[in-house]
């Protein structure tokens, strides 16, 4: 090519851009509208329920990754009627893959299923779900779906506001009885089936009152304006298709039937709880709280359809002590001065997040880091999760691998307030989770949950994270201990120069907003 061919071809090049980005979506008008069933239904899991308990909701906690996986397909096995399930992630890896197989072997039963995803992460499986799809208990719809199926990166040029903003919600909804929420999506990671790294996690299953309640919100995401079901996005599929996927997935369970994970699987004590209905459910008052879907359509500055400002008055002003477990932190300077008026009010505030180290994230690293410093001049207690070996780390209800070298990161997000309020959820503490993502979660008025928190906190941190204090009170130079074996770092502990470079690069940078 010759240079002064140069403009024509950069001038094609961007017509073709523009062509391929300006794609548009698929008319709504033939949608039909779903929702979920009477939760009196009689069901398999109504004595798991409890009805004597009219007003109250009855939580679980699922730390460990195999319960949390276990409890999933406990679940689905054990449905009569719907399962609902609604996630951010949907990897293609062993443990979903084994999800997906149990969820259809719940439509083939009659199990009304709606599988409802963010388009985020689908545009390499639109094949098997589109095949899934034409089953007829099973729909699939995917929420804010990018119009270019084939090249949907092309959508951010000409509708960035809308398609950089995400549904993370996670939700899994059986016979409108049972309800889990928390952290997890679905993948390996999530569920203690990686080699190499697992995220330390948290998850509830919920009965009782505020089951229906859940389902409303997943009702309300399903008939949503952004879902779309997925044979309008990619068109119909057909018998050969559906029976195709469908003896994959029944081959890949017979093949994994023996494998070391099924094995752990099977060992779970909780397969024995939730079959016969012994699980120790903590009864108590609670409140769910998620974001209006309109919220994706919003302006930022527009927040009437935002949760957080609810989920913050009603968890009130602590009196004694406030613990945040969050992965991806980035408070601002609103949120520093929140915290450090609660330190002067003496509130005891401890912090939990990723390290550099630890972090999947870097650039959320990034744009935390300029909080560091005024937090702990606040009198904030920070930690910073180590990468350690996950069998190095003792977390409650946690039984961790007894083989491999797993590093941990942190993706748990949850706070305590006075020992007495617990919230569980999707909700990051970052902008991006407030202002841009729609979120959701549970707060539990429990004192059992909270202190399990609490007492975690109290007496493991210290083997498992690096508390940061200043070197000095005039600097603002930070300074890692790791207060077990007595070192203490100047620099990101267990972080190449490189990596350390990277990080300062892009805080250099205006972009903390979309963090």
């Amino acid at each position: 090519m010759r240079f002064k061919d140069l403009p024509k071809w950069l001038c094609v090049l961007s017509i073709l851009i523009c062509m391929l980005g300006c794609a548009s979506l698929p008319s709504r008008d033939m949608i039909i509208p779903s929702y979920a069933i009477d939760a009196d239904k009689q069901s398999n899991l109504g004595d798991l329920v409890g009805y004597n308990h009219t007003d109250l909701s009855g939580f679980y906690p699922l730390a460990d990754g195999v319960d949390a996986f276990v409890a999933r397909l406990a679940l689905i096995e054990s449905a009569q009627h719907t399962i609902d399930v609604q996630y951010y992630l949907y990897h293609r890896q062993q443990t979903t893959k084994l999800f997906t197989a149990y969820l259809l072997a719940a439509a083939k039963r009659g199990v009304r299923v709606r599988l409802l995803l963010d388009d985020m992460s689908q545009a390499d499986s639109a094949f098997d779900l589109g095949a899934l799809a034409h089953h007829p208990n099973f729909s699939v719809r995917l929420f804010n779906p990018f119009p270019n199926r084939s090249l949907p990166a092309l959508g951010f040029i000409t509708n960035f506001k809308l398609l950089s903003r995400r549904m993370h919600n996670k939700s899994f909804i059986v016979d409108n009885q049972v309800f889990i929420t928390g952290g997890r999506n679905m993948g390996n990671a999530y569920y203690a089936a990686e080699d190499h790294a697992e995220f330390i996690d948290l998850d509830v299953l919920a009965v009782g009152k505020i089951v229906p309640e859940a389902s409303t919100a997943f009702d309300l995401y399903w008939n949503h304006e952004l879902a779309y079901p997925i044979q309008s996005l990619r068109g119909e599929s057909d018998d050969m298709a559906l029976q195709k996927v469908g003896d994959y997935l029944d081959n890949y369970v017979k093949q994994n039937h023996e494998s070391s994970y099924v094995q752990r699987l099977r060992a779970s004590n909780l397969v024995t709880m939730l079959g016969t209905g012994h699980l120790n459910l903590d009864w108590q008052k609670a409140e769910i709280f998620y974001d209006h879907p309109d919220k994706l359509l919003n302006e930022v500055e527009q927040r009437s359809a935002n949760m957080s400002p609810h989920l913050f008055k009603a968890m009130g002003k602590p009196e004694r002590k406030v613990i945040i477990v969050s992965p991806y932190f980035i408070p601002q300077e609103q949120g520093v001065k929140r915290l450090t008026e609660w330190v002067e009010q003496g509130v005891e505030v401890i912090v939990l997040t990723n390290s550099l180290a630890a972090t999947d994230v870097a650039a959320v690293h990034a744009g935390y880091g300029h909080y560091r410093a005024a937090l702990l001049r606040g009198g904030v207690k920070l930690w910073e999760l180590k990468p350690s070996d996950l069998a190095a780390l003792e977390i409650p209800n946690n039984k961790m691998r007894k083989t491999g070298s797993s590093q941990a990161s942190l993706h748990a997000k949850t706070m305590t307030i006075d020992d007495s309020l617990i919230f569980v959820g999707s909700l990051n503490l970052d902008p991006r989770s407030f202002d841009l993502n729609t979120e959701m979660g549970v707060l539990v008025h429990s004192e059992k949950l909270s202190m399990m928190l609490s007492d975690w906190v109290d007496s493991k941190m210290d083997l498992f994270a690096w508390q940061l204090t200043l070197k000095s009170a005039t600097e603002d130079k930070l300074l890692w201990h790791d207060t077990v074996t007595g070192e203490t770092f100047d620099n990101e502990p267990q972080t190449s120069r490189w990596r350390r470079f990277q990080v300062w690069f892009m805080s250099l940078f205006p972009i903390e907003d979309a963090l």
